[in-house]
Formats: structure tokens, sequence, C-alpha cells
């Protein structure tokens, strides 16, 4: 019997559905092991990693640029295919999207420190 597995994500970003593109990845703040070498040794230690959601919305007709504009912390809802939700109620947009004609393109990124998930 073959199993599913994740194919999309579906997003909202401060209670709005946003459209985006598959491709986009998404990471759980924590910790991450990092290496320090002294005397011909590698020794391991722990540092925090923020979150991070990267995503290519479009911008469709009737949405505006300007609700994509790095700001205050917001409530980001990211939600996969296979029923996995995670919802970060600090995110906050890295930077300002580039936006591009030809289909309205607009690679984002969102870093948060806190989350829950959800399982279905």
């Amino acid at each position: 019997m073959a199993g599913q597995t994740v194919g999309v994500f579906r997003a909202w970003w401060n209670g709005q559905q946003i459209e985006i593109k598959p491709g986009a990845t998404v990471r759980l703040p924590g910790t991450q092991n990092k290496t320090e070498i002294a005397g011909g040794t590698g020794f391991r230690y722990q540092q925090y990693q923020v979150g991070q959601f990267k995503c290519t919305p479009v911008l469709v007709k009737g949405y505006s640029l300007a609700a994509f504009q790095p700001g205050d912390e917001g409530e980001l809802q990211v939600m996969a295919d296979t029923g996995q939700q995670w919802v970060f109620p600090d995110a906050y947009i890295l930077d300002a999207p580039d936006l591009a004609d030809s289909g309205g393109n607009m690679p984002l990124t969102f870093n948060m420190n806190t989350y829950k998930e959800l399982l279905s």
C-alpha cells in the first residue's frame, strides 16, 4: 500500500488566502547544530534557528502589493494537502517582494519564532 506524501501547500497571511505556486518550503523554528573546531576535533553546540516559510505568491486582480510589505508581525497559516497545518502567530515578511510581470510572481520569505502544529 502506497502512502501519501506532501504535494502542495496552501497559505493564509493575516486571514487572507494567498495563491502560491508549487515549490514552497517550510522550516519550523527550533535549535540547530553548529560545529566548533578546536585542537583537531569537531565539537557540536546548539544555537537557535528562526523558522522560515519561502513561497512564490502570484498577485491576482484585486490583491494589493502593499499587503506584502515588511512590517509588524502577523499570523501565517500553512496547510499541506496531507492535512498537516502550522499556525505561526508571530510571522513577519523579511523583505519586500519583487513583483514580476508575465504571471505576477513575487517570491516571499516569512520568518517566525513560534508555532502550533495541527494534524488531521
